[in-house]
């Protein structure tokens, strides 16, 4: 648990003159929780999950620049988490399979403060596989892997510097992405 808080917390907001100049929007918080779990019922399989809570953003409250009350702060979930499982088995001579599918879930978040609807990503579910085999104890290991594997499309930002001329800039994530990884450790 956690909780932060700010007095005078500065934005930049945008004159009737067009210039951009820093005001406060007044006070601002973060009050949070985050908790994980790892339950291991037998020794080839693992399961995990994680969640965070954060009601966070500029407080409800009189500020210089009273549009941006009870926004929230920018690239800031609501609730964001994770599950998954590793399964695995030894088959001897040092030999090791596994595999781990996992889920991510982020809530709704907003790109600008103050929160404009129309610069904002829904909530995003991404589903993520890994699996392999690793060599002589763990020493070389070749893995397979997806993510995104229902290729959610979704932002990663957007609005930044060209917002500020009207033209809000948008950075796609990344698509279903399939790959192979050769690793060694010495």
């Amino acid at each position: 648990m956690y909780q932060q808080k700010y007095d005078d917390f500065q934005v930049s907001i945008v004159r009737e003159d067009g210039v951009i100049v820093t005001a406060s929007a007044g006070s601002a918080s973060n009050t949070g929780v985050e908790a994980e779990v790892q339950f291991r019922p037998t020794p080839g399989f693992n399961f995990f999950a994680n969640i965070g809570y954060i009601a966070g953003g500029i407080d409800n409250k009189p500020g210089i620049a009273p549009n941006f009350r009870g926004a929230r702060f920018r690239l800031q979930p609501e609730i964001q988490s994770a599950a998954g499982f590793t399964l695995e088995t030894r088959l001897g001579d040092g030999v090791r399979l596994f595999a781990t599918p996992s889920v991510t879930y982020r809530s709704k978040i907003f790109f600008e403060v103050p929160n404009n609807p129309a610069i904002s990503q829904p909530s995003v579910t991404l589903v993520n596989l890994r699996a392999g085999a690793a060599f002589a104890n763990d020493k070389w290991e070749l893995v397979a892997f997806a993510r995104n594997l229902t290729d959610e499309d979704y932002l990663l930002d957007a609005g930044n510097t060209g917002g500020a001329f009207g033209i809000p800039s948008f950075i796609a994530a990344e698509p279903r992405l399939y790959g192979v990884q050769v690793a060694t450790r010495f």
